[in-house]
């Protein structure tokens, strides 16, 4: 009795082990990076949009209580953090450039650009990442986490963000700090 609960010790923490992965996420790079004074982290509410939602139709309805929430991360390039802005921008290419980030468009080149990606599969798309950078002032990137959304959505999506009427405080601060 004794072998058998060992053995099975050893299966589970051999399962934790493995589970427990070291492999670089946006989710961990936010986490590290919430407290450093060269970014700017902000959970965006969908409520913030101050969308009508009568005003939507039932397709359009469906994407935007699909969406759960919105996150964005900057990195604001100044004289004195040049070096450490190569060296983050280096860490979300090398994070992004992972197969389970699926490539949707990419605009631009490596000096100044935006690329959209997201994780999931085609049909239960879990979330949207657009990375946006531009040597001379920084990068940003929004994380959409949502619930089986769809590239169909992403377009009624944009159809959604037509019709809203956003806090512009929100927006402003994310502004300012470019």
């Amino acid at each position: 009795m004794k072998s058998i609960k060992n053995n099975l010790s050893v299966v589970l923490i051999t399962l934790l082990l493995i589970s427990c992965t070291s492999k670089p996420s946006l989710q961990k790079y936010y986490v590290e990076n919430q407290e450093n004074q060269n970014f700017m982290v902000i959970d965006i509410p969908t409520s913030i949009l101050n969308i009508n939602e009568d005003s939507l139709s039932k397709k359009q309805l469906k994407t935007f209580k699909a969406i759960e929430k919105v996150n964005f991360l900057g990195f604001k390039k100044t004289s004195d953090n040049s070096s450490e802005y190569l060296s983050e921008s280096k860490k979300v290419t090398s994070i992004l450039a992972d197969n389970a980030y699926k490539p949707l468009i990419k605009y631009g080149g490596d000096k100044q650009g935006a690329v959209i990606k997201y994780l999931g599969d085609d049909d239960a798309i879990k979330e949207v990442i657009i990375y946006g950078s531009d040597d001379s002032k920084g990068f940003g990137i929004v994380r959409v986490l949502g619930n089986d959304m769809n590239p169909a959505q992403l377009i009624e999506l944009i159809e959604i963000l037509k019709k809203s009427k956003p806090d512009s405080e929100t927006f402003k601060n994310i502004a300012n700090f470019f």
